[in-house]
């Protein structure tokens, strides 16, 4: 375990915050510039391997030279006592992973956004000559204000070199983002990304994988061989166009894609605005039928010409001619024709829909209560039936818990068809989130994120021999609690030492309220005033119980005397004096 290490003797490492099949990425703190860092570090095992060692530092070559709001940005390579480690952006967040596995299916707009935003960090990364070659929803980070930031270039290649698969790079990916060229072990280029994108957006709007299979390569050959269910089948309320997308995207022939990122992009934006996009999936593989010229004669393939089995012979005038009448009720005949064939037709697709696919057909099942269940749980209650549980919509709820459904459409104890869609409203819990660790930060900071957070701050201040003055100490609620819109946070903010001690000063001469200002002013108090025949100005200070320039506790009471004039018939003190007072010291 690495946490507490400090690394160079800069990088305090705090929490482990992920792993990959290379590298553990740990949240640390920068002790230079006060900061926090992700620090990337090569895994012990792969530390001898020249290989990975290799594989590592051109992850950060690639990153490194990319600089872009959607992009994880990289700070530093460096070694260090053996380790090898990237230091980089440290992005408080979710992966996409996790956040679709959370909401079930993404709303469609709200995938269209996130695509676009990925589509402007390939845009970028491509432009620079990099291919990132493991597009998916674990390398994509969500933070708290919605901003998507791409990361792990673990496996990227620069187009300007040899971009042929070979097996090492193909076992670094993802199988079921892979796309064909990738799981054929063939040439990759920027479309190969978008490939991986158009899955990521398969997988965001209709919670589901294109392609799934009990081993990695039964899932490599369906991305080379089999077309993709088209999402709206899964989810109907996909807008059409961003299906066409989608499908363009996860063409099988990288010709058919989009040239770039950029053209992509343009197409996202089209389909959140609501303009049509459109897309032939003929073109996405397989043959394309020629049709004739208009107006012309029909071409026949050379493959199916026949040859001539003779001259013809020509019709020679006023021989084999038909009269009009004849040739009208030919015409005749041949409408009837064609009228009884139709009809024929049109009867027997009858007599099949009813028999296979009239909702008659179907039988009907008593729909079950969902509500207070998971997805998984109430797909499990119905894995006999045909029904389908798709997620509608996820929402806050102070009532059902995080995860849960709220309600579903139909509504339960109705009778449906066995092969019905139901739709859930599953809970994002109540209204806040997670609270942040405070712990070090400045008083002010620590404000600046409660606020921002939507809750309200309570500064308490108390001592602290290890806490800097005016960081944090503790707050409650602690990291991780869960808090809603508008709770209150206490924070502890040190103010410095308890036993901190400071020096009398100098309060002859002073008056009495002066005398006391100057106390306050040092954290002193006073203690017994005593008034006092003598020659200096009356109401001035003529001697003080601890001598100037004395180091003394905070809190710590000084005793004044104070002159009366030479006259003064009163020497009794104006203040109960304190049994703490130390002798008063003489004063010439």
């Amino acid at each position: 375990m690495m946490i507490g290490t400090v690394i160079a003797n800069r990088y305090e490492i705090i929490e482990e915050v992920g792993k990959g099949g290379m590298a553990v990425v740990y949240k640390a703190k920068c002790l230079v510039l006060n900061r926090y860092v992700a620090l990337k570090v090569l895994r012990q095992e792969f530390r001898e391997d020249t290989d990975f060692i290799h594989r590592f530092k051109v992850e950060a070559q690639s990153a490194g030279s990319l600089s872009h709001p959607n992009i994880v940005s990289i700070y530093d390579v460096c070694q260090s006592d053996g380790v090898d480690y990237i230091v980089m952006e440290y992005v408080e967040g979710v992966t996409l992973k996790e956040y679709i596995e959370k909401r079930g299916i993404i709303p469609w707009k709200e995938a269209v956004d996130y695509a676009a935003q990925i589509c402007a960090g390939l845009e970028h990364a491509h432009k620079k000559g990099i291919i990132h070659k493991d597009i998916k929803p674990h390398n994509v980070i969500i933070t708290r204000e919605g901003t998507l930031k791409i990361t792990d270039f673990g496996i990227a290649k620069v187009m300007s070199t040899s971009t042929i698969a070979t097996g090492g790079a193909q076992a670094m990916g993802s199988v079921h983002y892979f796309s064909p060229e990738q799981a054929r072990g063939g040439y990759t280029d920027a479309k190969t990304d978008i490939y991986s994108l158009g899955v990521l957006m398969y997988e965001m709007v209709t919670g589901r994988l294109p392609f799934e299979g009990d081993t990695a390569v039964a899932v490599a050959m369906q991305h080379i061989e089999k077309e993709p269910t088209p999402p709206t089948k899964i989810n109907p309320s996909v807008d059409t166009s961003l299906e066409n997308v989608i499908l363009r995207a996860m063409s099988k022939e990288q010709a058919r894609r989009y040239d770039s990122a950029t053209k992509m992009m343009i197409d996202l934006k089209k389909v959140y605005m609501g303009t049509p996009v459109s897309f032939d999936p003929a073109l996405a593989g397989g043959e394309t039928t020629v049709l004739p010229p208009i107006g012309g004669e029909h071409v026949v393939p050379k493959e199916l010409r026949g040859k001539p089995k003779g001259s013809a012979k020509p019709v020679q005038e006023g021989k084999g001619q038909k009269t009009p009448e004849q040739e009208r009720k030919d015409k005749i005949s041949l409408i009837a024709g064609i009228a009884t064939g139709v009809g024929l037709f049109v009867i027997l697709a009858l007599i099949f829909y009813f028999m296979f696919f009239s909702p008659a057909s179907v039988p009907e099942v008593e729909l079950p209560n969902f509500k207070n269940m998971t997805v998984e749980e109430a797909r499990a209650l119905v894995k006999d039936t045909e029904l389908q549980i798709v997620v509608s919509e996820s929402v806050e709820s102070h009532e059902v818990k995080e995860g849960d459904i709220i309600s579903q459409d139909p509504t339960p104890d109705k009778k449906v068809k066995n092969n019905a869609t139901i739709r859930v409203v599953v809970s994002l819990g109540a209204p806040g989130g997670e609270m942040p660790e405070l712990v070090g930060r400045t008083d002010i900071d620590a404000q600046d994120v409660i606020r921002r957070l939507g809750l309200v701050p309570n500064v308490v201040s108390e001592p602290s021999d290890t806490v800097a003055k005016g960081n944090v100490i503790r707050h409650t609620p602690p990291q991780g609690t869960r808090y809603n819109d508008g709770d209150m946070v206490t924070i502890y903010v040190s103010s410095g030492q308890e036993n901190a001690t400071v020096p009398v000063p100098n309060l002859i001469g002073l008056t009495e309220e002066e005398a006391k200002s100057a106390l306050l002013a040092l954290d002193l108090t006073w203690g017994t005033i005593t008034k006092v025949e003598s020659s200096r100005p009356e109401g001035t200070v003529v001697q003080q119980s601890i001598a100037a320039e004395t180091n003394v506790g905070t809190k710590t009471s000084v005793s004044l005397r104070i002159s009366g004039g030479k006259n003064s018939a009163s020497a009794e003190p104006t203040s109960t004096p304190k049994p703490t007072i130390r002798p008063i010291a003489p004063n010439s």
